[in-house]
């Protein structure tokens, strides 16, 4: 009996997958602090300058974008899952085309990993940007 439950526990321990389809709209409500941003063709990484905080806010379908505490953009967003130029299937953040950021519908892989989310342009050579959620206790 103990080697038919210790045979279960391996095979389940086994099936359990770590990907990036677990994240969830409610993980990603509330606000988030851009830390750094890297890619582009260098790969570069660059540190959000410390004169500009800018935060995004993601409620129910709504984004919002704050520099330096005014509202700079408030878009829609929906969440699909499709495969990705980065492999795999993932879920991704399309935001809806809005004529002041210039945006056609932006796509965006996502992952959140403890109190950081990392949003992807679905692109090459485009950017990968990292933030930090702001109060987490409060969500």
């Amino acid at each position: 009996m103990k080697k038919l439950f210790l045979l279960i526990a391996v095979v389940l321990f086994c099936s359990c997958s770590n990907d990036d389809n677990h994240s969830s709209q409610n993980d990603l409500k509330g606000k988030w602090n851009l830390t750094n941003t890297s890619g582009g063709i260098t790969g570069t990484t660059y540190p959000n300058p410390a004169d500009q905080q800018m935060v995004l806010e993601f409620s129910e379908n709504t984004l919002k974008t704050y520099l330096n505490g005014t509202l700079l953009n408030t878009q829609t967003y929906s969440f699909q899952t499709k495969k990705s130029i980065f492999g795999g299937v993932r879920k991704m953040i399309v935001t809806q085309s809005n004529a002041i950021a210039n945006d056609i519908n932006r796509v965006q892989s996502f992952k959140i990993v403890g109190d950081k989310l990392y949003l992807r342009d679905e692109c090459f050579d485009c950017y990968t940007s990292e933030y930090m959620r702001i109060n987490p206790a409060a969500f």
